[in-house]
């Protein structure tokens, strides 16, 4: 890792990541034969270790310049291989993966990363830009952040990752402090409150009665509809759409009641077949039930960890593109936590949203190492900075 990065997420993300393969594997037992239990295991492992790989190239490696210098073949390379899952079987109703045998990579994840350093390099540091409009600035990166969303939503059927997407694509983009993107950047920030009242409000059984008009009216899957129905009661369809959060409430009831510490590691009775996605979208059931308070604590005081360290070096960053890619890191881990907690906990609908880090999922793993490589990056030059200041000051 290259002089200056912060230790404090460093160790906390290999804790966090070496946690997560422990509990995949865990999650994996109940479904599949012991060899082939070892082998998820140690597949999640091998990511860990690619992804590591990939955060110490990006932290050490990373220049906004050659990113610039190669942006045009980033952008094909990233939307191309978005639409070539449309050549690779679907799973859950979604078309969002490249197959290569046992291994299977999610572009989408990657897109996340990517939608971070487009806006970075087109909005950052531009106060000192002379033009007509902030339409100017903000159209080569919204006509791809449309495209990215199109193909994920239309073609992909992958909502979830849609979601994540645009939320992160704004919350990034109320960084930049160039005057004409001012209005822009109202709208965005009343859009964002606005879809936090909705979600909130589809919750009531009124808000439910329009969404089913809605969706009914524009040609959604019913099954969407559910999910909202399923997070507002999930007791009121148990046994089908509703089946895997009961499910997943009922693991994390049991192992509250066993003790502080749950019912201990790998003996979650839930995971024999009485919960779908354990090892995925449902990982935090499985935490519970078997690690109890112990094993909420580990996740949130990780992620607590990550998130501070970034926001604090947000403010400290010299530059709106720097400031800018470590928000978006922070926006990335604190998305994902709030969308895979609160669907499995019945708070909001659930999106498929991996936790990352702790789910299974190598591009997920792959991706957040990058996310966390690039912040490192800068977070390496942050404190760089700030050492020849306080040497020059003495």
């Amino acid at each position: 890792m290259p002089a200056g990065y912060s230790k404090l997420i460093h160790g906390t993300v290999i804790v966090l990541s070496l946690f997560g393969v422990l509990m995949v594997t865990s999650a994996t037992m109940g479904k599949v034969s012991v060899g082939k239990t070892l082998f998820a295991g140690g597949k999640e492992l091998f990511f860990v270790c690619v992804g590591y790989f990939m955060m110490v190239f990006f932290a050490r490696r990373f220049s906004f310049n050659y990113f610039k210098k190669y942006l045009v073949v980033i952008t094909l390379a990233v939307i191309g291989s978005l639409l070539l899952t449309m050549f690779f079987s679907s799973a859950g109703g979604a078309s969002a993966w490249i197959r290569f045998g046992q291994v299977t990579i999610q572009p989408s994840e990657f897109a996340k990363v990517y939608m971070v350093l487009l806006i970075a390099v087109s909005l950052g540091d531009k106060h000192k830009v002379r033009v007509a409009s902030g339409i100017d600035l903000v159209k080569r990166p919204v006509l791809v952040l449309l495209t990215i969303i199109l193909i994920v939503t239309v073609l992909q059927r992958d909502l979830g990752s849609a979601a994540v997407i645009l939320a992160i694509s704004l919350l990034c983009f109320l960084i930049p402090s160039q005057r004409k993107l001012s209005k822009l950047q109202k709208w965005v920030l009343i859009l964002l409150v606005v879809g936090v009242f909705t979600l909130i409000f589809l919750d009531t059984p009124t808000g439910l009665k329009i969404a089913e008009t809605i969706f009914s009216k524009l040609g959604i899957p019913e099954y969407m509809f559910k999910r909202f129905e399923s997070a507002a009661n999930p007791f009121l369809d148990r046994y089908n759409e509703g089946y895997q959060l009961f499910m997943g409430l009922a693991a994390m009831v049991q192992g509250l009641q066993a003790g502080p510490f749950g019912k201990g590691f790998t003996n979650s009775d839930n995971k024999f077949g009485y919960l779908p996605e354990a090892q995925t979208d449902f990982i935090i059931a499985i935490i519970v039930e078997e690690l109890g308070i112990l094993g909420i604590l580990i996740v949130v005081i990780s992620y607590g960890v990550i998130l501070f360290n970034l926001y604090k070096y947000a403010i400290l960053a010299r530059f709106e593109a720097e400031k800018i890619v470590l928000i978006g890191a922070a926006s990335y881990f604190a998305i994902h936590f709030i969308l895979n907690i609160g669907g499995a906990t019945g708070l909001i609908p659930l999106t498929g949203v991996p936790l990352i880090l702790v789910s299974a999922g190598g591009s997920s793993r792959m991706a957040a190492m990058i996310m966390i490589g690039l912040a490192q990056n800068i977070i390496s030059r942050t404190n760089s900075s700030q050492r020849q200041k306080a040497v020059q000051s003495t």
